[in-house]
């Protein structure tokens, strides 16, 4: 003990208590608060301890900041200064801050010897148990453990001050507090942690290292996780190994940090004791989200959507489009200040530990699509087939990259996340990932299934079990799994008709329709069910003249007669109905050139009127023998790839297309 203290004071040991005797009578407990718990296992805070020790007697400060994430070891470090440096202090009082830093201060109150007057309100009584507490012999050493709010540690920050007697340590996530210094306890080396981990799981194997970094970089190198997954192991696996590494981290990557599978484990967290969990309940109870602001709370749940990778400033404010920028701003670096979320400066960038997102997604189950619903839609929109090409698909990239990592996220099946996996699909379509492309249209089948069954009778909802159904399909027509395609297909077709039969007026149920038929026709078309394919495309055409009838000005209609017109006469063709076939293919001509006249311009109407009068040349070359017809037709079409070929040098298909025509014009 300080030797200053010793000799003015008495000291003496009552059982195993000590205490001092102060010259005026008093007798105070050296310890004024149960011990904090010591620490078995310490590794890696040397320098932090070295730090600490530096702002007490090189700089003689009196507090002392220890700050960092939930689970770092703020507490140990905080308790091993205590152990390593008791021989100095007279006093020692250990605060765990639950509810007030001023509650916790007034419950020192017995030990002091401080009573309070039946009418004595909070602040008479903090009042009177700081003033006791600058009465004591110095140095005394005061650790306000899990000081976490920032508004408590400002309002108490001048009674802090003022024991001047005391050298105090605030364990705490909040970053910074005026003018006090701080100790930032960052995370341990991953070799630090790995051999943390070993020393709670004894099993583990050096061939398991590289395993067990990929799973300590899950959840962000956390030294308390690290422990907790570690025991967790030894429970599980105490007897044989069935539990394996490869397992947990499968586990890690499906279904989270707070879903494995786990046992009862013993670990001392925010307590003198030892507190037996299971994981998710340690896990959990490190984060306390309702002490949050509303809009911290809705700010959290989006950024716990994201990756867990720096986002940056601006990309952050355009995913959530904020109407008050200026809270917007607030609340983003009050959640940096008490530690939610780590903010670099370099880059302007913010960071959310895996752990934390863990914890948010959890504890805001019920309201997360709410509070994401700004950040889903923004995805949608700057993936749809307006936006998503912008910039040559450098924004598209981005987004989809993000939206999958909220798709996933996602608790519930919800109708716009079903849309976004859509988009994503698209994206995937445009830029050639078929896998990519598969996930996503599969994870859209899932959602709207789960939708549907939920509201059989929506027919928002089987509609888009239908759209996904078409979109498998085209996912496995571009696999060249054509049977696979099929069925998708026929799902499509079943559930449109029972929409265009329900809603016989809704041009978008028939339009739906019209397309699951046509996607039927080209199926059986490349299986050489010619006749199947016949029926279809007739079902195609009644639609397609239909739809255009009731709207003459719509081009997709427009358009999409056309096309009807040209795959019936490519079946006609083919099943040898030459006569019928001709008509098909002059009506494709004729709507091709109005689309081509209205729209110069348009490549994929200029390409339209192209391929009409090449089918018209084949036909007067091969069977109707007319020569000079042919050439006329096939001059024609060259013509229009020629221009094709020059303005959009990068379609290999009009260049192929212009040399098949030139072909055909130099055999004539």
């Amino acid at each position: 003990m300080n030797q200053h203290a010793d000799k003015l004071y008495k000291i003496e040991t009552i059982g195993n208590a000590t205490f001092i005797n102060y010259p005026d009578g008093r007798k105070i407990p050296r310890y004024l608060t149960k011990l904090p718990f010591k620490s078995d296992y310490f590794i890696g805070r040397e320098a932090d301890m070295q730090a600490i020790e530096r702002k007490y007697q090189e700089e003689q400060r009196l507090l002392v900041l220890v700050n960092g994430d939930g689970g770092i070891g703020k507490t140990t470090l905080a308790a091993k200064y205590w152990y390593a440096y008791e021989v100095r202090y007279t006093h020692f009082a250990w605060l765990y801050i639950d509810t007030s830093i001023a509650n916790a201060l007034i419950s020192l109150a017995p030990e002091l010897g401080v009573r309070f007057d039946a009418m004595d309100d909070q602040a008479t009584q903090l009042n009177k148990t700081c003033h006791a507490l600058t009465n004591l012999a110095m140095p005394c050493l005061l650790i306000l453990d899990n000081a976490n709010e920032d508004v408590d540690l400002k309002s108490h920050f001048g009674h802090l001050h003022a024991l001047g007697k005391c050298h105090i340590i605030l364990t705490s996530r909040v970053k910074k507090l005026d003018t006090v210094p701080v100790i930032e306890v960052k995370p341990l080396s991953p070799d630090e942690v790995a051999t943390l981990f070993k020393n709670y799981y004894e099993k583990l194997q050096d061939a398991e290292l590289p395993l067990l970094h990929e799973i300590l970089k899950a959840v962000d190198y956390n030294t308390l996780v690290a422990e907790i997954l570690a025991k967790n192991l030894a429970v599980l696996n105490e007897f044989d190994t069935a539990y394996t590494l490869e397992k947990l981290l499968a586990d890690l990557r499906s279904k989270g940090l707070l879903a494995i599978e786990s046992e009862k484990v013993g670990v001392v967290y925010q307590s003198h004791t030892l507190l037996e969990a299971t994981p998710n309940d340690i896990i959990s109870a490190m984060y306390d989200l309702s002490k949050l602001a509303e809009l911290e709370i809705r700010l959290l749940s989006n950024f716990a959507v994201l990756p867990a990778e720096k986002i940056p400033h601006d990309l952050f404010k355009q995913l959530l489009k904020p109407e008050d920028e200026k809270a917007f701003k607030q609340a983003l670096s009050q959640l940096v200040n008490k530690g939610w979320l780590e903010h670099h400066r370099t880059d302007n960038s913010f960071k959310i530990s895996p752990v934390i997102q863990e914890v948010t997604k959890a504890k805001n189950a019920e309201r997360l699509l709410s509070d994401c619903r700004i950040l889903i839609n923004v995805l949608i929109n700057g993936l749809d087939n307006e936006n998503r090409h912008t910039d040559n698909y450098r924004q598209a990239t981005v987004l989809a990259r993000l939206g999958e990592a909220v798709v996933q996220a996602m608790p519930t099946p919800d109708f716009d996340v079903a849309n976004l996996c859509q988009n994503i699909g698209n994206y995937h379509k445009d830029t050639g990932n078929i896998n990519s492309m598969m996930q996503a249209y599969q994870r859209m089948v899932d959602l709207q299934t789960a939708l549907l069954a939920a509201e059989p009778d929506n027919a928002d909802f089987k509609n888009g079990l239908a759209v996904s159904y078409s979109k498998l399909g085209e996912t496995h027509t571009a696999l060249g799994n054509l049977d696979k395609a099929l069925g998708f297909y026929e799902k499509d077709a079943e559930l449109s008709k029972e929409l265009h039969d329900a809603f016989p007026n809704n041009v978008g149920f028939k339009n739906g329709l019209a397309v699951s038929y046509s996607n039927l026709g080209n199926t059986h078309t490349a299986l050489g069910n010619l006749d199947k394919a016949l029926g279809f495309y007739e079902e195609l055409n009644r639609l397609e003249k239909e739809l255009h009838d009731a709207f003459p000005n719509n081009v997709e209609f427009k358009n999409g007669l056309a096309v009807s017109y040209f795959n019936l006469g490519n079946t006609h063709t083919a099943l040898g109905n030459l006569d019928k076939a001709l008509g098909f293919y002059e009506d494709y001509n004729r709507l091709e050139k109005e689309l081509h006249d209205a729209f110069p311009n348009n490549v994929g109407f200029k390409n339209g009127l192209a391929v009409s009068y090449a089918k018209l040349g084949e036909y007067s070359r091969d069977h109707l023998k007319d020569k000079a017809k042919a050439k006329a037709y096939f001059q024609q079409a060259a013509a229009l790839w020629e221009e094709l070929v020059r303005d959009a040098p990068g379609y290999v298909e009009f260049k192929r297309n212009l040399e098949i025509v030139q072909r055909a014009l130099a055999g004539l």
